[in-house]
């Protein structure tokens, strides 16, 4: 693989996270994800638990992090904003230990300065979500699609404002990416066959 980091941002319930789980297997590099908040919660020193409960999760200010200059006299760090600082830490030394695929976490933006990352974006129809949220949390078997949509809708909005609250940006903004797919037009399988033939026709 000529480039050495695939993020991976998506939409809730379009298949991202097993996009990414079969794409590393493929590329037989390291994935990473939720499993990054042991690494950040042992170098910050917080448990993690903690850290799982107030991961994305945006202040009620605003501004986005990197842009309260105006505001640092009066702005005390959320513990939001410091699992973010360490958790981008994280990911920049990730990069810079070898090729491998990140999922979520904001990693594209992290990343954004880094020639040798190959930043892709997930999305997929309403309908697809519901079915497969459905068919792969089983905890929400009982739930009508309305209430199904109505749930991916309320984690959705939660990750939007994470993303632009820490970014800036507006999420899934497809000038932002070099790779965008919808995965109820391909199947999680055929969005891993794209992203391959992307990374192997790179020059």
């Amino acid at each position: 693989m000529n480039k050495r980091v695939v993020t991976i941002a998506r939409e809730f319930g379009s298949g991202g996270r097993e996009i990414g789980l079969k794409l590393a297997e493929a590329l037989n590099v390291p994935f990473y994800d939720k499993n990054l908040l042991k690494e950040v919660a042992e170098s910050g020193g917080m448990h993690e638990d903690f850290i799982a409960e107030n991961e994305e999760r945006s202040p009620m200010i605003a501004a986005p992090l990197f842009g309260r200059n105006m505001l640092a006299t009066y702005y005390q760090p959320s513990f939001s904003d410091t699992i973010f600082i360490e958790q981008a830490k994280l990911i920049k030394s990730i990069a810079e230990r070898g090729p491998c695929v990140i999922v979520g976490r904001c990693a594209d933006y992290v990343l954004r300065d880094d020639p040798d990352v190959v930043k892709v974006f997930i999305s997929a129809s309403m309908e697809f979500k519901i079915s497969r949220k459905q068919s792969i949390a089983p905890e929400k078997a009982d739930y009508s699609d309305a209430e199904m949509e109505k749930y991916i809708k309320d984690v959705s909005k939660q990750r939007i404002r994470y993303y632009e609250h820490y970014t800036g940006m507006k999420k899934g903004m497809a000038s932002n990416f070099d790779l965008c797919i919808r995965t109820d037009k391909v199947g999680t399988d055929g969005a891993v066959k794209l992203i391959l033939d992307y990374l192997e026709n790179l020059k």
